[in-house]
């Protein structure tokens, strides 16, 4: 196991149930066993996953599936 992390930027404002779901959708991702955000920056999940298991691109494209933009940010 090969533990990584990385940040997605999301553009999109959103409230508070939306980012929820999103997050949500992201832990449930193979591989992935963290994801979260800071409340003072909503735009900003950070992601920890095993990259033996998944790729960063594969979880950029999952939250991208929910209708926002999105792209990796590098830690």
């Amino acid at each position: 196991m090969q533990t990584t992390d990385f940040m997605v930027h999301i553009d999109e404002t959103l409230d508070a149930a939306a980012l929820e779901a999103i997050e949500s959708e992201i832990r449930n991702g193979r591989g992935v066993m963290a994801a979260g955000h800071r409340a003072d920056k909503p735009h900003l999940v950070q992601v920890v996953y095993d990259s033996d298991t998944t790729r960063m691109a594969e979880i950029v494209g999952a939250v991208r599936q929910s209708g926002v933009h999105a792209q990796a940010v590098g830690l």
